[in-house]
């Protein structure tokens, strides 16, 4: 999973935006493919930056297509490097990790790269186990 995900993933229960991710273990790609940076943040996510934490714009409107368009960037855009933090935030690959939702506080593992982004009544309880003992202390660390 990418950084870059957490600019559109939401809670699947309530609709949180944007969540939290505590990486666990990531992987290095050498030469990571950098999309085009967005015209109006001028770096490549749109709304959020997981990588530094910084909502990158905060206003959005429909268009007659149905598309959404942003029509402000933040200040706190103009802190994000596209050359630097899309960089980095590219060349990494995060294995295993934790997606928190800030107002529900329910959990998502991302496990081989995948964020299992599903209600209770869908996820699969062994495979969450294994996880959870296999990253034991450090979700004990989240949770103090």
């Amino acid at each position: 999973m990418k950084l870059r995900l957490l600019d559109i993933l939401a809670c699947p229960i309530d609709k949180t935006w944007p969540l939290k991710v505590s990486i666990f273990e990531e992987r290095e790609i050498s030469e990571p493919k950098i999309p085009q940076a967005d015209e109006i943040t001028k770096v490549v996510c749109k709304y959020y930056c997981g990588k530094e934490d910084l909502i990158l714009s905060n206003e959005k409107t429909d268009t007659a297509d149905g598309s959404i368009k942003t029509l402000a960037a933040t200040a706190e855009a103009s802190k994000v490097s596209y050359a630097k933090d899309c960089k980095e935030c590219f060349s990494k690959e995060i294995i295993s990790g934790i997606i928190k939702c800030s107002e529900c506080e329910t959990y998502y593992p991302v496990i081989d790269e995948i964020p299992m982004m599903l209600k209770a009544e869908l996820r699969n309880e062994d495979i969450e186990r294994d996880f959870t003992l296999k990253w034991a202390e450090k979700i004990k660390e989240l949770l103090l």
